[in-house]
């Protein structure tokens, strides 16, 4: 069999494992919830009903793709960690299958999950749109492409920290707090200190939806009268840069749990 052959039978076996986990349709069920919350919430908070701008609304139920690249994290947490960890790697890895392949196959099922709930999240918002404004932008079909190299880049940073973690529950939270915490804080303190920070994996997630018109945008549909906000809060950082930066984590991060993954000891 070929390595070609390898990878192709680790891939579909791995992505029939998440098809058959829970989490995949809990993720999937919080995606559309969230969507369900913004349809329901936005006529009622806001005293016209919906947005006149097609534009607004689209990035208000981006959230609910945005929300769906998270499962990257989940179903990359256990990807490698969890192979140490439960033992199991003794016999999977002393296959005659190499690890690059294995590690291969288990990113891009890892991927083809993601990929599965963002298409479903953005299905959900093409018909939203369709059905309050009779079309969609094509600034859509943007943000689709830039949610699912958003998706492929949680994934690769989870990866490593897969491949340097001792558990899968470590490598989970650790990338949580790194995307959610520790990126999220630096990229405030940037914005104050009106500094670049389209490098930051946080300010990437942005891009899903600052590509239907910036940060700016979300003045138009929330109005913030009498608040006094500095300028640079809303400056939208350049979508060309942030593309850049999620090709950076995606392509730096995979390939460096590929070449951990193949030195690390079981034992």
């Amino acid at each position: 069999m070929s390595e070609f052959e390898k990878l192709r039978v680790v891939t579909g076996y791995e992505f029939l494992k998440h098809i058959r986990r829970r989490r995949l349709y809990i993720i999937l069920g919080l995606t559309i919830l969230v969507e369900a919350a913004v349809l329901i919430a936005v006529p009622l908070l806001m005293e016209e009903g919906y947005p006149d701008n097609v534009m607004v609304m689209a990035a208000m139920l981006s959230i609910g793709p945005s929300l769906a690249t998270i499962g990257a994290v989940f179903f990359a947490g256990d990807a490698i960690a969890g192979e140490f960890e439960g033992k199991t790697g003794f016999i999977l890895f002393t296959n005659p299958v190499r690890r690059i392949t294995l590690v291969t196959g288990k990113y891009l099922a890892g991927l083809a999950a993601v990929a599965l709930l963002i298409v479903l999240g953005y299905v959900i918002v093409s018909i939203s749109l369709l059905i309050i404004y009779g079309t969609v932008p094509v600034e859509t079909a943007k943000s689709f492409g830039l949610c699912l190299l958003y998706g492929g880049s949680v994934l690769s940073v989870t990866f490593f920290f897969s491949s340097i973690s001792k558990g899968a529950m470590g490598a989970t939270v650790i990338t949580l707090v790194f995307i959610m915490v520790v990126s999220a804080i630096v990229d405030s303190i940037l914005i104050m200190a009106d500094k670049p920070h389209w490098f930051l994996l946080s300010t990437n997630g942005d891009s899903i939806a600052t590509v239907y018109g910036g940060y700016e945008l979300f003045l138009e549909g929330f109005p913030m009268a009498g608040m006094n906000i500095p300028s640079q809060w809303f400056k939208s950082p350049d979508i060309s840069l942030m593309i850049v930066s999620m090709i950076i984590y995606l392509v730096v991060g995979f390939v460096l749990s590929v070449w951990i993954s193949r030195r690390r000891q079981l034992a």
